[in-house]
């Protein structure tokens, strides 16, 4: 039901009577409903009931009576923000920087629905898609607590050093880097006339100089990584609390729990002040509401939460409505060379009709080697000076950045007309960048769940956009398995580059695919030797349960960094290397022996670590490993924070 708005109460499981049906409300607001128990909540709701004592059982559920639901009367819908200033529920200073400076007057839905529950005070749970102004429908709440709060304003007027690290008044959690800074961002913009302070505490930055910002501007409202707000605020000695915390928010819960966070989730809980004694509103916002989600629910909301669903229970899903086409491969070598020729014929395009719209993509890659290597391929091609998509811009995001050249990259890419991100999962869920057109799956994701988040960066804010998967012909078998029941439709007219022999010496020169199998050979011999064997280490890891027989995988990865890559030959392979993924007797492999030197082999901590940007919550069973994960550096970047330590999960972005 759009927009239904539910209390659980202790009341549930105290009181049974009549069985009930369902009725359906119209609104987002409290409805006096007979609620069925197989329709009334989400599986994962009724399954809290039966194991919380806070709740009740099913079967009580089914029995209780009417009353036992707490109702409101029926209020008016808002749908413009300059309404909660004239109804007194949010601060003239908050409404004038939404609508004056950021120009937004009218509510999506999901604001609409939610902004009036959550203004009243009530923990909320609202389940709710990203793209679909979440950020603002509880920064906005978040804001109206602290100016409502005098102390928490305290001298600001005068002078701003009086507020200090301890004014902290609200924390919001999120799983990535990227997520947090866009948060912050919003915030910032948001926080134009109120005064309110906002700090970010996220990994990949010096933490020092963080809190050396926190400790001299001081903070009303630390928005960041689970793993770096637990280890600021467990700091006993940097003076960073929150005694007075009004606001805890977990953006995208699915995916904080997806990724490991719950037990930093717990800690960070246990460093604030007690709610028994200081009492706060929780907001969780998440896109979908799975049993984890409502275990995390029991241990941090008040047992009157509310829920509020702001998705049609009839409403088609992205994935089944944007358009969707995959390409089989020749070869994973043929994949730049296509990628290059549909770039190319789009921005061709543009010049015939000047209704189209600007090239903009995302390519999302299985590791972070392969994502940098792409990169670095594609800038040496278009930063050419009289290249004809010298105006397409190109930028990278993965895990082995920093998150000073994450935020530059993601800033960049946001505000550009026409580019080219490429990118490892990281961007894959949460991330709004506005007008991308296509996005590009280079191999098949991990898991259906990961193919429908990088899906959903386009088409989004009711624009068009079109989906794209590059597939080798080895994976297919898989690829019908995990994408079953998708609409993706096989392209075999687009491309004239997808299945030509790149192995053969010499290539059609009347042939269309020719030019751009040349220029991404020319472009990726200037690409370092040392990244290329390491992209080959990295490739085996993600690639090793797509193929049916280990012989095929090493021939099609040898192919590719030989006739792709440039390489004159398939990398050393250590012996323990070899052994540990069970390669070690498999033709083709070229195992070194004791007289190699150690700059001819790749270290092997890319195929251990898989990819820490996209597979951080596969297990070694799952991914057909048998070794520990460990950091991996490659490039010239370790100075960057990335590689100041190892981590345990790849995408959680603690630190």
């Amino acid at each position: 039901m759009l927009g239904a708005v539910r209390r659980y109460g202790v009341v549930h499981a105290l009181r049974a009577s009549v069985p009930r049906t369902l009725c359906k409300s119209s609104n987002s607001q409290l409805l006096r409903c007979q609620i069925s128990p197989i329709t009334a909540f989400p599986q994962s709701v009724r399954l809290l009931h039966k194991s919380s004592p806070l709740f009740s059982s099913a079967s009580a559920q089914a029995q209780a009576q009417p009353d036992d639901f707490e109702s409101a009367a029926p209020q008016q819908t808002l749908t413009e923000f300059a309404d909660l200033a004239e109804q007194g529920l949010v601060d003239p200073k908050i409404i004038r920087a939404i609508v004056k400076d950021m120009k937004i007057k009218t509510m999506t839905d999901v604001q609409s629905q939610t902004l009036r529950e959550i203004l009243q005070g009530d923990d909320v749970l609202a389940q709710a898609k990203t793209g679909t102004g979440k950020t603002l429908a509880f920064l906005t709440p978040v804001f109206q607590n602290i100016m409502k709060d005098p102390s928490a304003l305290k001298g600001l007027n005068r002078r701003r050093s009086q507020v200090t690290s301890s004014d902290i008044r609200a924390i919001i959690i999120s799983p990535t880097r990227e997520l947090a800074e866009q948060i912050a961002v919003e915030a910032r913009r948001l926080a134009a006339h109120s005064g309110v302070i906002v700090q970010t505490a996220v990994g990949g930055t010096q933490k020092r100089e963080g809190l050396r910002r926190i400790q001299r501007e001081g903070c009303h409202v630390l928005i960041g990584t689970p793993g770096r707000l637990k280890d600021v605020l467990s700091d006993t000695y940097n003076g960073v609390t929150a005694p007075n915390l009004s606001t805890l928010v977990l953006d995208e819960a699915d995916r904080l729990l997806d990724d490991g966070f719950s037990d930093d989730i717990v800690q960070i809980q246990r460093l604030l002040p007690d709610p028994m004694k200081v009492d706060r509103q929780t907001l969780m916002f998440s896109a979908t509401v799975p049993r984890e989600v409502m275990r995390m629910v029991r241990q941090t909301m008040k047992p009157n939460f509310k829920f509020v669903k702001t998705v049609r229970d009839d409403e088609v899903p992205t994935h089944l409505t944007v358009p969707q086409k995959y390409v089989i491969l020749r070869g994973y070598e043929n994949a730049m060379p296509a990628l290059l020729e549909f770039v190319t014929k789009y921005v061709e395009g543009e010049k015939e009709n000047p209704n189209q719209r600007p090239f903009k993509a995302i390519v999302y890659f299985n590791s972070t080697v392969q994502t940098n290597l792409v990169y670095e391929t594609f800038r040496n091609i278009l930063e050419q000076r009289h290249h004809p998509l010298r105006r397409v811009r190109v930028y990278e995001i993965h895990s082995q950045l920093s998150q000073a050249r994450r935020t530059r990259s993601s800033d960049f890419f946001r505000a550009a007309k026409s580019a080219i991100l490429f990118s490892s999962d990281v961007t894959a869920r949460g991330m709004d960048f506005p007008d991308v057109t296509h996005v590009f799956q280079i191999s098949i994701p991990r898991d259906r769940a990961t193919y429908i988040h990088r899906l959903g960066r386009t088409a989004r804010a009711n624009k068009t956009g079109e989906g794209w998967v590059l597939t080798h012909r080895g994976e297919v078998p898989e690829f019908d398995r995990q994408l079953e029941g998708i609409p993706i439709n096989q392209d075999r007219e687009t491309f004239t580059t997808a299945t030509v022999d790149m192995s053969k010496p010499d290539l059609d020169p009347e042939s269309p695919a020719t030019k751009f199998i040349q220029e991404v050979k020319e472009a990726v011999q200037e690409v370092p030797e040392d990244l290329k064997r390491r992209a080959y280490m990295a490739q085996i890891g993600p690639l090793r349960g797509y193929f049916a027989r280990k012989r095929d995988l090493i021939q099609a990865i040898n192919n590719c960094v030989v006739h792709g890559y440039g390489l004159p030959e398939a990398p050393y392979m250590s012996p323990s290397t070899a052994r540990n993924l069970g390669l070690d007797r498999v033709p083709g492999v070229r195992v070194a022996d004791n007289r190699r030197s150690s700059d001819d082999i790749p270290t092997g901590r890319d195929y251990r670590r898989g990819d820490r940007d996209n597979y951080a919550t596969v297990s070694r069973r799952d991914r057909g490993f048998n070794f520990d994960r460990r950091e991996s550096r490659f490039g010239n970047r370790r100075n960057d924070n990335d590689f100041s330590r190892g981590r345990r999960h790849a995408d959680r972005d603690s630190y």
